[in-house]
């Protein structure tokens, strides 16, 4: 049933806003509501290239977010997508709450020392601290081995991982303060013999022993002390007696991670000073990333998917009663920006109302995105399942569309079916025109029910795609699992979206 012609429904800027899990956003069709409960389930977008997606349901919805106040987190993939976004403010009035973090932009985020330093249960521990740096390399490993790699690579990685618990303890106990450039000075400078350890030269040039002496020397609680020992027997025992190929190749592994953080644009935004942090969103900052990903490459996926977690954690944390203002995190071509802790972060963002919208053009980017296979697929599949909003566009992707057809379901359908027979010697009446004169045979008539997609695969590749040749009207169909739409009377609705013009 074709909805209603879509109008967002605009606000008193100066309302006061509550950000009540019933109030609406947007209307999908005259009865029937997009609300911040809807919303905080998450949303997740899909239509071919030129479908309207982006210019269609991803505008409305991301200004309906807008104007009722939401702050949020923006992650970019092409290069327009700042001047659209700041377009969206405009229009708004928010343009004050619009934050840049880029190559020409002003803000900054140390990201080690946010963790190192932040308020709250958990905060400068170093297991989460070095989670939060292994967490961000998985787009990068994925990147570079696709999968593959040596079948003994979990020791090295369990190797570079141990080496990196002790660096951030050495480094945080001899300066309180941590980033990325400090630990591989101390890396790099770690003793590689029992015999370099006691020599002047070496203790006086090296930062690693420099920081050993200065940790010593500072007051610690007890956990700190044990900690401490804990990290003097690592660099002054276990380590100088490794074999030297194991403790290359495990130095090599943890270099191989830090590179990228540790020179050009990616130390400065994220290894220097803090001048914004992820917590922002909770005053109603709209922090935009202009790092695109088809400009940047691999830098920019790289610095997004580094802040993306970190907002993730820090919303999750924070007390909604205290702080109840709905975020959102939003990803345009999101296959580019999606780990395998969003599957995690989906099953409990709820409770910390976050909205999150993801768009790509088909299920297919993200299978290919985390990697391919049984094990990609279960953990795209579980992403899916939390997204409870979805909005479909055109599509020529077969896969896509049957996975469409099969989400929303089948139903019970009649089929009728009928038959008509003649006598041999009654044949030539039939063909005449006859049927009247003589015998006309036998006609059978009869109904058969059958199991059928309530929305065929075809009708997927038959939606407008806006443009003047459609009037700028963009079609979707919406989906909300355990939700029957007033008025399709069933958990699909399909309604249209103008594009601006």
């Amino acid at each position: 049933m074709l909805g209603k012609l879509f109008r967002r429904r605009s606000y008193p800027r100066a309302r006061p806003l509550r950000w009540e899990l019933t109030d609406e956003l947007l209307r999908w069709s005259k009865d029937d509501a997009y609300t911040i409960r809807d919303a905080v389930e998450g949303t997740l977008i899909l239509g071919a290239t030129g479908s309207g997606k982006s210019s269609g349901s991803g505008r409305t919805i991301a200004v309906s977010m807008l104007d009722a106040g939401f702050g949020g987190l923006v992650l970019t993939a092409k290069a327009g997508e700042r001047a659209l976004w700041e377009s969206y403010c405009r229009e708004t009035n928010r343009s004050g709450d619009l934050a840049i973090v880029g190559a020409d932009a002003a803000h900054r985020f140390n990201f080690l020392g946010h963790e190192l330093n932040r308020q709250g249960e958990g905060g400068g521990l170093t297991e989460n601290l070095v989670n939060l740096f292994s967490n961000v390399m998985e787009i990068r490993e994925r990147n570079a081995a696709n999968g593959g790699g040596r079948e003994d690579g979990t020791f090295w990685k369990h190797g570079a991982l141990k080496l990196m618990r002790n660096a951030v303890d050495l480094v945080s106990l001899a300066s309180g303060s941590l980033s990325v450039p400090d630990l591989v000075r101390a890396v790099l400078s770690a003793p590689q013999s029992p015999a370099q350890i006691r020599d002047k030269g070496y203790q006086q040039g090296s930062f690693n022993f420099l920081c050993l002496k200065e940790a010593d020397r500072r007051v610690k609680t007890p956990r700190q002390q044990h900690d401490f020992g804990v990290v003097c027997d690592f660099f002054l025992l276990e380590w100088p007696n490794l074999a030297e190929r194991t403790r290359s190749v495990i130095q090599a592994t943890l270099m191989g991670w830090a590179d990228m953080l540790n020179r050009g644009l990616l130390r400065e935004l994220f290894c220097t000073d803090t001048t914004i942090t992820p917590e922002a969103v909770e005053e109603g900052k709209i922090i935009l990333i202009d790092l695109p990903v088809k400009e940047f490459g691999e830098v920019g996926q790289f610095a997004q998917v580094l802040f993306k977690y970190c907002f993730q954690r820090a919303i999750e944390r924070r007390n909604v009663a205290a702080s109840p203002r709905t975020a959102f995190l939003w990803a345009d071509e999101a296959q580019h920006f999606v780990t395998s802790y969003d599957m995690q972060f989906q099953t409990t963002c709820r409770a910390a109302r976050v909205a999150t919208v993801y768009l790509t053009q088909n299920v297919s980017n993200f299978y290919a995105a985390l990697g391919g296979g049984d094990k990609a697929r279960a953990e795209a599949d579980s992403l899916f399942a939390n997204l409870n909003t979805k909005l479909f566009h055109a599509n020529g992707d077969a896969v896509n569309n049957e996975w469409a057809a099969r989400l929303i379901g089948r139903s019970l359908q009649y089929l009728a079916s009928g038959n008509s027979s003649y006598d041999a010697d009654d044949q030539w009446t039939a063909a005449l025109g006859l049927d009247w004169f003589g015998h006309a045979g036998n006609t059978t008539a009869g109904f058969s029910e059958t199991y059928e997609f309530e929305v065929q695969p075809r009708e997927f590749t038959q939606l407008r795609t806006g443009g003047p040749a459609n009037d700028w009207m963009v079609d979707g169909i919406v989906f909300q699992n355990g939700r029957v739409f007033k008025s399709s009377s069933r958990t699909w609705l399909k309604t249209s979206f103008r594009q601006r013009v």
